[in-house]
């Protein structure tokens, strides 16, 4: 009896690790999948956003620096492996989700994107104060140190990426940026969502 318990404890265990597998597998198959299609709808809109409005840029006083943006300004970038979502903390600095933060997540990095990326569009939120912008700032800095993960929804605070930080840094003000108007919602925020947000205007486009 005590050696059948023993059996029947084995082949739980072995099943439940192969479901926890299969699981994991099918779970990075559809992050994959949706990363992918993410990646397709940002560059079918790419080339449609021009530039809209006019900003004073720190190289007019500081020539050999390739800052973009002031606080609260977005960075949006194509890239060969993922595209990217910051936003900008000051001329010198942005805050970011991305894996290869030294902390895996959420992190401050160098505002350098001229150097890290060719591609690159620069969005303004329309309507905004210089509280809201210090305020979505201090949002988006107090999830430093947060982990890096797709497999996260909307609502949730404690795992971001890039996008989703961005979007919910300026939500938790008053400006849903996630777009699309008269479609529902996504289940991920897209780098295209907040592109082609009604509320954001490009100031800069490296093309």
């Amino acid at each position: 009896m005590f050696k059948r318990l023993i059996i029947s404890c084995c082949v739980l265990v072995l099943l439940s690790a192969n479901f926890v597998t299969v699981y994991a597998e099918k779970n990075a198959s559809e992050m994959e999948r949706i990363e992918r299609e993410h990646r397709e709808e940002l560059r079918t809109m790419w080339d449609s956003h021009d530039v809209e409005i006019s900003v004073k840029s720190i190289r007019l006083v500081d020539p050999g620096y390739t800052g973009i943006g002031s606080k609260g300004d977005i960075l949006i970038a194509l890239d060969s492996i993922t595209d990217h979502v910051a936003i900008v903390k000051d001329a010198y600095i942005v805050i970011e989700a991305h894996p290869d933060n030294p902390n895996g997540g959420v992190d401050y990095r160098a505002n350098d994107w001229i150097s890290r990326y060719s591609e690159i569009k620069g969005l303004r939120v329309s309507g905004t104060s210089s509280s809201e912008k210090s305020e979505a700032v201090s949002y988006a800095e107090n999830q430093i140190g947060e982990p890096y993960s797709l497999a996260t929804t909307h609502w949730t605070t404690d795992k971001w990426y890039c996008s989703k930080l961005v979007w919910r840094a300026w939500y938790n003000q008053g400006f849903d940026i996630e777009g699309r108007t008269y479609e529902p919602r996504g289940s991920h925020v897209t780098p295209g969502d907040i592109l082609d947000s009604p509320l954001t205007s490009v100031f800069y486009s490296s093309f």
